[in-house]
């Protein structure tokens, strides 16, 4: 018996199924990329120019699946591999891979521990990020079409790939405006924000940033419209009115 599974199994893992391996990053890329960025990477009608954006800006788009776009040109939330709209790992490995050589001078992925100082997270989230993305993290508009979105699905290498490269409207940070260290504490205070439940207020006060800040503005500009409609001629009595109005139409009868 032991003598049959020894010749057996030679012929059945021969003809056992395997299954593939994961496509390398250049027939990724043609497959999956090149329809919007072009076969050079120089970008088309429907996609950018990918040549000097540098690895971090890679890693962003493809690690929170908003690459590839399912439309092109149009922002998308953070998205993930369960849903079938993120790449595999493997696969966005691959591509970095492939896409080093043609993205280099950009940002480089950058380097981020966790467990740094939350108190200093804190005052540089309030300084550079709040004003977008919410007190609590939950995000928000920011004007016309665009937005900011929520960083509860945020990791913190997300985070730091998007300080480094500033995608949609975000701003770019630099090391030269965040060191390794702020960068460090920003992203350990953003992580804990995901433990954290914020209470919000109804419209239009739910977040903070400008569209809050210009709704009151324009409450403000309404109320004093009607301030001065209602109240502008309160210092001329209506029987004086028109008396005035009596005697202007009596002048304009004489000849």
């Amino acid at each position: 018996m032991n003598g049959a599974l020894i010749v057996a199994l030679p012929l059945l893992l021969a003809f056992a199924p395997v299954a593939p391996a994961p496509p390398g990053g250049a027939v990724r890329y043609a497959t999956t990329c090149a329809s919007c960025h072009g076969a050079d990477g120089f970008g088309s009608t429907d996609g950018p120019s990918l040549h000097g954006v540098g690895l971090a800006a890679v890693d962003f788009y493809l690690g929170t699946g908003r690459m590839p776009a399912a439309v092109p040109w149009v922002e998308a939330g953070h998205r993930h591999e369960s849903t079938g709209q993120q790449l595999p790992l493997a696969d966005i490995r691959a591509l970095e891979t492939f896409l080093a050589p043609m993205v280099a001078g950009g940002p480089a992925i950058p380097m981020v521990v966790a467990g740094g100082d939350l108190t200093h997270g804190r005052a540089l989230y309030a300084l550079h990020c709040e004003q977008c993305h919410a007190v609590g993290g939950t995000g928000g508009g920011i004007g016309a079409s665009d937005w900011a979105p929520a960083l509860d699905q945020a990791t913190i290498n997300d985070v730091a790939d998007a300080i480094r490269v500033g995608p949609y409207e975000m701003p770019r940070f630099g090391e030269h405006q965040l060191s390794q260290s702020d960068l460090d504490d920003v992203a350990t205070y953003v992580m804990n924000l995901q433990t954290v439940k914020y209470t919000t207020s109804p419209p239009p006060f739910a977040t903070s940033g400008p569209i809050p800040e210009g709704a009151l503005g324009y409450v403000a500009i309404l109320l004093l419209v009607m301030f001065v409609f209602v109240f502008w001629r309160r210092d001329t009595p209506p029987a004086k009115r028109e008396e005035a109005v009596r005697r202007d139409e009596g002048e304009g009868r004489k000849p």
